[in-house]
């Protein structure tokens, strides 16, 4: 994907993502010279690569909120570059090709122009437009005290009216997927802790969400490409059709047809684990890949190195799937924060070295009651609340031997 944009610091797309529009002003004084020559290069005229960089910073603003990392910047970039060329493209076609009247624009003029958009304020483009489209969910109903129900998720698409026509060229299948999380039509979907979601993707296709996961849904879906972005952990169920993919950290899932599998890549995990039920995946993570099969899994580092996972860790990784939470000889600390997701149940422990202790039990996600008293049992520790009323965990006293019986 030619051309790469040149990228910016941390702080500076910290801030973008914010919305300071002087990030966004660092960006497009940035990218301004690759953006134009980029929009001459598919218009076939110089005078509309100002327009075009001019519109690109609009779109990428309204998009902000779906960018992270400077990779996603750069896909964001070109995705807006392709809309913005189209707009121009339609815009001639219906003044019969003429370019618009007036001097050449330039960095300054162009950002000019943006600023005073971006100075609107809602209603303007720098508006709600932007942000992560709302969820609508239903309170968990509790039973014996859970957190954990399954909730249905509505999803509000905002889609740019004026971008609503969108076509991207073609990059490859993988660039395709990268680029559709910054279109319009993109929509974000996140699950608080204490509950999951199911959200219908397209005809044939659906993702169950677990609980503290956030949901990027590429726009355009099913046209050339259907691209999802998984930050915490997703069940897929995928039927065959145009390319599917699934982006986790720094893995891509592609299932070969249809495909049940499940995806876990929460920011304290070690890595990501793809777990296949059915069909078949492909998995790619920097210069290795694998196929997994039904009934197989595979884990990926953050180096890209790819291995089996234990059962262990897969029935860990994957048994909300199930409606539970399963865990063979983990450290307490892994399970008080996995609690904490999936009970919104954020206990804490004074004593540190109980953090250690292994922890055995298999428990139901609809009951934080039944959960709390399977970790006291297995971890002998005592689930209580401090004096500010936050839960805690303390060592429970050890239980008085039983009395040796006489003899006769």
């Amino acid at each position: 994907m030619a051309p790469t944009f040149p990228s910016v610091d941390s702080a500076t797309l910290k801030a973008f993502r914010k919305g300071d529009v002087s990030a966004l002003e660092r960006i497009h004084r940035a990218s301004y010279a690759a953006i134009v020559a980029e929009g001459t290069k598919l218009i076939g005229d110089a005078a509309a690569g100002p327009e075009v960089a001019e519109l690109a910073m609009i779109q990428l603003w309204e998009n902000r909120g779906n960018i992270e990392t400077a990779e996603e910047l750069d896909h964001a970039i070109h995705g807006a570059v392709r809309g913005a060329v189209t707009r121009e493209q339609r815009r001639r076609a219906g003044n019969k090709g003429a370019a618009k009247p007036g001097a050449p624009g330039t960095v300054d003029s162009t950002w000019a122009h943006i600023s005073a958009e971006a100075s609107k304020g809602p209603g303007g483009f720098a508006g709600p437009k932007h942000a992560t489209p709302r969820v609508k969910v239903a309170k968990p109903k509790s039973d014996g005290g859970g957190r954990g129900a399954l909730i249905g998720v509505g999803v509000l698409l905002l889609i740019g009216a004026a971008y609503a026509a969108y076509y991207v060229t073609q990059h490859g299948t993988h660039d395709l997927a990268a680029s559709s999380y910054s279109l319009p039509d993109a929509k974000s979907v996140s699950v608080t802790p204490g509950q999951r979601g199911n959200l219908p993707l397209g005809p044939g296709d659906t993702v169950a969400i677990g609980s503290d996961t956030k949901i990027i849904e590429g726009g355009d879906y099913g046209s050339k490409v259907r691209a999802v972005k998984v930050d915490g952990t997703a069940n897929f169920h995928v039927a065959s059709g145009v390319h599917f993919e699934v982006t986790a950290k720094n893995a891509n899932i592609v299932p070969s047809a249809a495909a049940v599998f499940a995806v876990r890549d929460f920011a304290d995990d070690a890595g990501v684990i793809v777990r296949v039920t059915e069909g078949e995946v492909k998995v790619e993570a920097g210069k290795e890949s694998r196929t997994v099969a039904a009934g197989k899994s595979v884990a990926v580092a953050k180096d890209g190195t790819m291995s089996d996972p234990t059962a262990d860790a897969v029935d860990q990784a994957f048994s909300w799937t199930d409606g539970k939470l399963t865990f063979t000889n983990a450290p307490l600390k892994v399970v008080m924060s996995e609690l904490a997701r999936w009970y919104n149940v954020p206990v804490t422990a004074k004593d540190t070295s109980l953090y250690s202790r292994p922890i055995t039990m298999s428990v139901e996600l609809k009951s934080s009651k039944d959960a709390i008293a399977a970790l006291e049992q297995s971890g002998n520790v005592k689930f209580t609340y401090d004096k500010d009323s936050k839960p805690t965990l303390e060592d429970a006293p050890a239980k008085p031997a039983a009395p040796a019986k006489k003899k006769k």
